[in-house]
């Protein structure tokens, strides 16, 4: 073999060992023709509030499609999640957090540009029907207002002995990248709404009620449909401490330990699925008329709640508790909720039969629930005195501010009389013979009366007799009196009672329309530990009581 022959044999040996080496990794190679490295992924999205929607698709295994959950800005500035009834999101912090992710991304290092090597980084579009299932990442779409697309990208596998890198992919480009991302994207429906259903505080609950009836499906009349059962009352005084109505004082305590985990239980109800109510179904659960009506029924029946001579029940009875606002919460217990995932969070495929024992994926870890609110002014403590209006209040502290002006003239009068009174408040207008008059002049009160100088043996009083115009009376018509002007100051007090109370009726009322506004349109489903803690036996709420210590034998003299 001649020389030439020789050296196109190691020239071709060492360009396949070449690219033998490019097709092996995960590694960063340089590709000169396409180095687009430290570039932006998406130089024109700047601005994280011109984002409107949000995609973000993960492939299922085990459901064998991809997931797409979705969050939307609608047109009055509130974001919805359209796969869950369009139920609100608590996501204007996740937004700007989301938008910031890919805002200024850039494009660290180029891996390479092999599409069979997709699946090696994780970076196979969740979307795409003609790949392999393996090696799906997580793809996340921002939209505007008008439909653009501002940032589209494909997550793959985290970068191995690397904190927050990832390997990443344009959709429809083949290259591979590897950059740094702040954050992570989820599509759980819990991770994406206010969780806390009732916002209560269980220091802020003043009583609990359970009626524990159940309801006969068979039974035509109001008497044949419900089936009373027991009716258990909890009450928290100023102090915290619960107590149970009923007990056996003689032989039993309440369980404080129950009763205080009741109230705390409350507290901690988490919204795990929602379902939008039909109509006919309002807020206050108002029924439909006619056709509407039987449709209802059928409705609400799948869901363990029935209208029986109008009046709605549930099959697990109900709770009620009210607050120190004046709020009182319904909370009606329906039937279990079977599943998990969407099944459960939306209701996709959600059924209400019984599940089988032994099937796990088919496991009613939840229950339906339906809430309401109202404001009961009757549970608001009201003030014990009288309500003046406040106009009057005005002309009495008027008044009380001209009579002890008044008063200070009459004693300027009698130190200069040898302590007389005047014979008539007119007197303290009079220029004396010397000096000025007590005062420049005597005005009308606030009701336009005189100003009377009431004497009884030594003793003295400025007197307006107020809106009754004749001395005496109560109320709005009760005098004003030098010598009672401590009353004024306890009117006062009174009025600021009444004014503190108004401020708590209207945040009471204000309270319990927001919350019908949130609860109105959507049944709840809530985790079903929660609830058997909601549903105590009698002997769950009080303990037995303790024995008396035995008195000490007294010894007498020589024993």
């Amino acid at each position: 073999m001649n020389q030439v022959a020789m050296t196109g044999i190691a020239v071709g040996a060492a360009v396949g060992l070449s690219l033998l080496a490019l097709s092996m990794g995960p590694r960063e190679v340089r590709l000169d023709a396409f180095d687009d490295q430290g570039q932006q992924f998406f130089p024109t999205f700047t601005d994280g509030g011109a984002v409107t929607e949000l995609e973000v698709v993960e492939y299922r295994e085990a459901a064998g499609a991809p997931y797409p959950f979705v969050v939307k800005r609608d047109d009055k500035g509130r974001w919805t999640i359209p796969s869950h009834g369009n139920y609100a999101a608590d996501a204007k912090d996740r937004m700007g957090k989301a938008a910031a992710m890919m805002i200024g991304l850039v494009k660290q290092s180029v891996i390479g540009d092999v599409k069979g090597r997709h699946v090696d980084y994780g970076v196979v579009d969740p979307l795409d029907s003609s790949a392999e299932t393996k090696g799906r990442g997580k793809r996340i779409k921002m939209k505007d207002s008008a439909g653009n697309v501002l940032a589209d990208l494909v997550i793959g596998k985290a970068v191995e002995g690397k904190m927050q890198e990832f390997y990443v992919r344009v959709p429809d480009k083949k290259r591979v990248y590897r950059t740094k991302i702040d954050g992570e994207l989820s599509t759980k429906f819990a991770d994406w709404i206010e969780t806390d259903l009732l916002k209560a505080q269980s220091w802020d609950i003043a009583k609990v009620i359970f009626d524990n009836y159940s309801v006969n499906e068979q039974g035509r009349t109001l008497a044949e449909a419900i089936v009373r059962g027991d009716k258990f009352v909890l009450r928290k005084d100023d102090a915290g401490k619960w107590t149970f109505d009923g007990i056996d004082a003689t032989k039993e305590d309440p369980n404080e330990d129950k009763l205080r985990e009741i109230g705390d239980t409350l507290g901690q109800i988490k919204i795990v699925g929602v379902r939008g109510k039909p109509p006919g179904l309002t807020a206050r659960l108002e029924r439909a008329n006619g056709i509407e009506e039987q449709i209802l029924q059928n409705e609400l029946g799948r869901k363990g709640f029935f209208l029986v001579d109008g009046k709605l029940y549930s099959n697990e009875g109900d709770l009620f508790f009210e607050t120190k606002k004046g709020v009182r919460y319904t909370l009606r217990f329906g039937e279990l909720v079977l599943g998990d995932g969407d099944e459960v969070s939306a209701g996709t495929a959600t059924t209400t039969e019984k599940p089988k024992e032994g099937d796990p994926a088919k496991a009613a870890n939840n229950r339906y629930l339906m809430v309401t609110a109202e404001f009961a002014e009757d549970l608001l403590t009201k003030p014990a005195g009288a309500r003046l209006p406040a106009d009057q209040l005005t002309k009495r502290a008027e008044a009380r501010t001209q009579i002890e002006a008044i008063q200070r003239a009459v004693e300027a009068f009698r130190t200069k009389n040898e302590n007389k009174l005047p014979e008539t408040l007119a007197k303290l207008t009079e220029k004396p013979a010397e000096g000025d008059a007590m005062l420049a002049e005597l005005k009308k009160d606030p009701w336009d009366n005189d100003y009377q100088l009431v004497v009884v043996g030594d003793a003295y009083a400025v007197v307006s007799f107020a809106d009754g115009k004749v001395e005496g009376g109560e109320g709005i018509a009760m005098d004003v009196r030098s010598d009672r002007l401590p009353l004024e100051d306890e009117l006062k007090k009174t009025a600021d009672t009444w004014t503190e109370y108004d401020g708590k009726v209207k945040e009471g009322q204000a309270e319990a329309d927001k919350l019908t506004k949130r609860f109105g349109p959507w049944y709840y489903v809530i985790d079903q530990a929660l609830f058997a803690k909601l549903k105590p036996a009698r002997a769950d709420l009080v303990k037995v009581k303790a024995a008396a210590p035995a008195e000490a034998p007294v010894n007498g003299p020589g024993k």
